[in-house]
Order: C-alpha cells, then structure tokens, then sequence
C-alpha cells in the first residue's frame, strides 16, 4: 500500500464544519502526527457570555480527529487500500488520564501532536494514543492545553449506521 500525504489525509477525515477542529497537518509519520488548528468566535458562540472561550468538549474533539481519526486513517493506509478505507466509519471510544492546562480563546492557535509513548499502540482498526496540544505563536507559545490519552476505532459502515 502507499502512504497518504497529509493533504490527502485531511480530505478524509469526515468531520465538517462546525465540527471539524483540524485545518493543517504538518507531520505523519509511523510514530507521530502533528496537526494545528485556529479557534475562531464561531467555535466559542453559546459557550460562555464572552463567547470567547473554547469549549473543553471542542478541545477534546480536536484532539481526536487529529490523534485518533487523521492518524488511524494515514496508519490503515499502509495496509489498507484508500477504497476499503472508504467504507469504514471511525469512532471516538475512550479518554484516560485528560487534563486541561489552559484555557484557549477565538484566535488561538493550537498544535495538536499524538504518539504512541509506551501504552498506545495501533492494531489494524483500533488506535490508543497519547494526545498534546500547545499554543502556538502568541504570548503562550509553547504552554500545553491539554495531555492525555485517546482511543478510536474503525467499523465497516453498514445501513443505519451514522457515517
């Protein structure tokens, strides 16, 4: 099989707007992604009455489109063609051990990198991975938001199924 190209990956990914927290991927490779993101007012509206701050749940979601979902798909395609990749649906299945660090607001951007350190791992359809995000740019440049670990998996779509 062949590798995807990040531009490729992201075409994939099936998160759209205003759920979709992934603009750039910068780097994938077997041990790692790296995938940013600029929050925007629209990501905030009906979170606070500043309409100003991210919700965590948006974070956590970033954190699994580019850890789990982006990586799980460029991973499938060493061993899978792009075509049977095509007929999976991918799901969001477990957080362990997450900590927010710092509040992030429209404007900020933010890097996103996934490993697999030593607990993760990716088996064919199901990926386990230890997610980063940080600042980039800006007076916080650097500082994490948020560590932890995030899973998903794969399915065949079938009739009924969301995806």
């Amino acid at each position: 099989m062949s590798s995807l190209t990040p531009e490729q990956v992201l075409t994939l990914i099936p998160q759209q707007r205003p759920m979709r927290f992934v603009d750039t991927l910068l780097e994938i490779d077997e041990e790692h992604i790296l995938g940013g993101y600029t929050w925007n007012a629209e990501d905030c509206r009906g979170h606070r009455a500043d309409g100003k701050l991210v919700p965590p749940f948006k974070l956590i979601e970033m954190a699994a489109q580019i850890g789990s979902v982006a990586w799980c798909t460029w991973l499938m395609s060493q061993e899978l063609p792009l075509e049977e990749i095509r007929h999976l649906v991918g799901f969001f299945t477990e957080i362990r051990e997450g900590k927010f660090l710092n509040p992030v607001h429209a404007g900020d951007r933010i890097l996103c990198q996934a490993t697999f350190d030593d607990d993760g791992y990716f088996r064919r359809n199901k990926i386990l991975t230890r997610v980063e995000m940080q600042f980039e740019g800006g007076p916080k440049d650097g500082e994490t938001v948020f560590l932890g670990m995030i899973s998903g998996m794969w399915l065949p779509k079938a009739a009924g199924n969301l995806g």
